[in-house]
């Protein structure tokens, strides 16, 4: 089951831009001065895609919420986007609720849910997603619909239009050789941990990768950016620890001063027996480098959940803490 949902991703991709209402976004949207995206897990991860990959056009803050509680600047002068692919993301719920006493009504993004009734009683924009997808595997469409709402409202050029069409043939086409790659390399991370670095600008690359590794695969992940790790976690690697292996994300659109910091850290990382593995993305656009890193991730925990012999669908933990959080009043 995950081999195809991660396989139809780029097909998702066309699906979803074929499928956006901009209909469903009816409240006007004027004297905005910042967006504040709430959302965690799977639904929260598109905010930081959207973050990194629109850094050039959003010309207001841009602020991620992955908990219970608004910021305190937030008011009507604020764009507040609500995500949960369930509609029942109790974190994300309790930001609804806030915005509703602060007279602010959200735009949302949801299968269903509690988010979906709580938005039609309070009138609020709601763009419906697609039932079936485990919230991970829903990236398609939270990433179509949350940018063409972003152009749509105009705080996002038109040039983006139509981006996810070039992306999702771009994925077609390099797809194989994704897969080969991630598949290789599943193989050399078998039983260790992994400790993915990236530049700051793909961030969101690297959270993709921790998020997949410790759903799909069941293992443990850690990761870093340049160039703050260089400011202290790298101090650090004092010791040669046998059960981590390193992992650099490259795109060829990073900082100089980056490159050279990669080119610097590498051999402190070997020089205590940790393996590094650095994968180069391919693609003419930061847009495609950055997708296929994101679609490289993806396939990694896939196949790195076969090395371990697990299945890469089920987050039994996770049920049961949302039960246990359930009978707590």
């Amino acid at each position: 089951m995950m081999y195809d949902l991660i396989d139809n991703f780029p097909n998702n991709l066309k699906q979803a831009e074929a499928d956006f209402d901009k209909t469903a976004i009816k409240e006007s949207r004027t004297n905005i001065l910042n967006i504040v995206v709430c959302g965690l897990g799977g639904s929260g991860f598109t905010g930081d895609l959207i973050r990194d990959i629109c850094s050039k056009d959003l010309k207001v803050p841009f602020v991620l919420v992955k908990g219970y509680r608004l910021p305190t600047f937030v008011d009507s002068n604020t764009l507040l986007i609500i995500a949960s692919y369930s509609g029942n993301t109790e974190e994300t719920l309790s930001c609804f609720q806030e915005a509703i006493a602060l007279n602010n009504k959200p735009l949302c993004f949801s299968s269903g849910g509690k988010l979906r009734e709580l938005a039609t009683k309070y009138g609020c924009d709601f763009v419906e997603m697609p039932t079936g997808f485990p919230p991970r595997t829903s990236l398609a469409f939270g990433f179509v619909n949350m940018l063409n709402s972003l152009i749509t409202l105009g705080f996002i050029s038109d040039e983006k239009k139509q981006l996810s069409i070039l992306l999702a043939d771009f994925l077609i086409t390099n797809q194989a050789a994704i897969k080969e790659s991630a598949q290789q390399t599943a193989k050399v991370f078998k039983s260790s941990i992994i400790v993915a670095y990236v530049e700051d600008a793909i961030e969101a690359a690297a959270i993709r990768l921790k998020q997949q590794i410790n759903e799909n695969s069941k293992a443990y992940c850690w990761y870093n950016v340049l160039p703050e790790l260089n400011h202290n976690e790298l101090v650090g690697w004092k010791q040669a620890h046998h059960n981590i292996k390193g992992l650099f994300l490259r795109t060829s659109f990073e900082h100089p001063r980056n490159q050279h910091r990669f080119n610097f850290i590498k051999p402190v990382l070997e020089n205590y027996d940790t393996e590094v593995i650095e994968i180069n993305a391919v693609g003419d656009t930061f847009a495609e480098q950055y997708f296929y890193l994101i679609h490289w991730c993806d396939w990694l925990s896939y196949y790195l959940a076969l090395e371990h012999e697990v299945d890469p669908v089920e987050v039994n933990v996770i049920d049961k803490l949302k039960n246990y959080l359930a009978d707590i009043i």
